[in-house]
């Protein structure tokens, strides 16, 4: 079961990358005629070239025995296989809220992964103690996996704390903390999408966020800057987008796990982000999320922005994604059954 899909999902990268090898030298042992048991002499000392096998505890030193002709290709792969599964997998977590408050009672799932065994992860289940603590122990494999469950909670499976870390090492003291969204009940929202094109000269475009839609007298303003306007769509250019709010403001999102709450405060009114042509990091495609606060406090929420600023000739491509509570309230927990309908 594949739970973590995040950049910080190693050692199921690992896993992938030894397996392939494992495959490779395997099929070339077989196409060679290798076995275990007579195709190179045993090295002094050991009763069996299974024992052997067994003392090359290391990758490199499996990787230097193979290519000094001491162990063949196949003998090679299980002892990859072998070793990348007798890792400890033991773990001490602890699972808490978004406020850092223990959450008791809750099912922990541990899913471990074996080389060479991709679709045959085994699963163990145990449960938080009164401090929400838990730990598996005595497990061996390549990789760990982390899911916890508990009814009036959330929990986004692609969270860094959804896998055991590669370097993590077990300690009862310093738990690996997973941290899970207590659900506070949704509210009435208004969910608008909207797919529009904006001018690229700087031009002002209104939208209502209400709404979702463009408005002479709406309240979110957004302004996008292309140099030169009419441009080569495989060449980097320089652009900019100026985000403004009437009456409010927004701050950028920094938890996308679990945007479910606006902060209270930390509002900005208005937001220019630059995209240079000779900047490393430049792109074209600009997917900012944002949460923001408008008529005076009485609305609050939370959109995601796709800017394509490449359309030529121009306008260029501007979407987004909206989800406000009218009521005053911060709460962005959002039901579909609970949509207000504009």
């Amino acid at each position: 079961m594949r739970t973590n899909l995040s950049p910080i999902a190693s050692p199921i990268r690992t896993v992938i990358l030894r397996f392939a090898v494992t495959c490779f030298l395997t099929v070339l042992a077989s196409a060679q005629g290798q076995t275990l048991t007579n195709a190179l002499p045993l090295p002094p000392g050991f009763a069996t070239r299974t024992v052997y096998l067994k003392s090359l505890t290391k990758e490199k030193k499996i990787l230097d025995a193979y290519h000094a002709g001491q162990i063949s290709k196949d003998e090679a792969a299980l002892a990859l296989s072998a070793l990348g599964n007798g890792k400890s997998m033991d773990t001490y977590g602890k699972v808490v809220d978004q406020d850092g408050q223990p959450v008791v009672g809750a099912k922990v799932r541990a899913s471990l992964e074996r080389e060479a065994s991709l679709f045959d992860d085994k699963e163990y289940d145990t449960k938080t103690d009164a401090k929400g603590l838990f730990h598996f122990l005595g497990l061996h494999g390549s990789a760990l996996d982390i899911i916890p469950e508990k009814a009036g909670y959330d929990f986004d499976p692609k969270l860094p704390c959804s896998s055991r870390p590669e370097l993590y090492m077990p300690d009862p003291t310093n738990p690996l903390i997973v941290t899970m969204w207590k659900l506070r009940g949704a509210e009435p929202m208004v969910h608008s999408q909207l797919h529009a094109y904006i001018p690229c000269d700087g031009s002002a475009t209104l939208f209502d966020l209400l709404t979702g839609k463009k408005s002479t007298n709406g309240d979110f303003t957004v302004k996008l800057t292309r140099n030169p306007l009419n441009i080569d769509p495989r060449k980097p250019f320089d652009w900019s987008v100026t985000f403004e709010f009437t009456n409010g403001g927004f701050q950028e999102i920094t938890n996308l796990a679990y945007p479910n709450e606006a902060p209270a405060e930390g509002y900005q009114s208005k937001m220019t982000f630059e995209f240079r042509a000779n900047s490393r990091n430049w792109t074209s495609l600009f997917t900012p999320s944002l949460y923001f606060k408008s008529k005076d406090g009485q609305v609050y929420g939370r959109m995601a922005f796709k800017i394509m600023a490449d359309f030529q000739p121009p306008p260029t491509l501007f979407d987004i994604n909206i989800y406000a509570n009218p009521a005053g309230s911060r709460n962005l927990e959002f039901d579909p059954a609970k949509e207000i309908m504009r």
